[in-house]
């Protein structure tokens, strides 16, 4: 009879000692993987800019933007404003622009074309975007330059979209301690 408790003690120390050894071990270590997509940033906007050149003063402006964020964070599309001189000329529509631009999250170029209704003329834009403002100018064709800079409710471009991913290479369930059911 001791030798069957002596047997069955020593089994028992011996599965004991073992379980740890193989506690939390299932099957294969998880795959985590990071998928980076694209984001549209998308806007309506108004502001307030202030010309000098061929037409001084303060100048309302609503407009749109429609921009892509990629996933390396650099932005691509385009703006189309409208404005509407406040001082200087009477009020009655100024220019309308099509513009491009391109850049980072902070910082946009932007360059395009539009017409100045007052000036009756055909015009070309160039300028640069930060967050809640601008500068920028205005060549009217014939007429001369029109520099700006204004102040607006576009905030940075909001950033691509990450998704994780954790998969187990044997197609089992990830458990929730991380690891791969076995």
């Amino acid at each position: 009879m001791q030798k069957i408790v002596t047997a069955v003690t020593l089994a028992f120390v011996s599965v004991v000692i073992a379980l740890p050894a193989h506690a939390g071990k299932g099957g294969p270590t998880p795959v985590t993987s990071i998928t980076k997509q694209s984001r549209k940033d998308n806007k309506i906007f108004v502001g307030i800019n202030w010309n000098f050149g061929v037409r001084e003063g303060i100048t309302g402006v609503v407009g749109y933007r429609f921009a892509r964020v990629n996933a390396s964070d650099r932005v691509r599309g385009g703006l189309i404003d409208l404005t509407v001189p406040l001082t200087g000329a009477p009020i009655q529509l100024g220019e309308v622009h099509a513009k491009a631009l391109a850049g980072s999250r902070s910082v946009q170029g932007e360059l395009g074309v539009g017409y100045g209704f007052q000036g009756a003329a055909f015009l070309l834009n160039g300028g640069v975007r930060v967050p809640y403002a601008n500068v920028g100018t205005d060549y009217l064709i014939d007429k001369g330059w029109q520099p700006y800079i204004g102040v607006d409710t576009l905030k940075r471009a909001r950033p691509h979209t990450e998704t994780t991913t954790t998969i187990c290479p044997n197609g089992n369930p990830v458990t929730p301690g991380g690891s791969c059911a076995a």
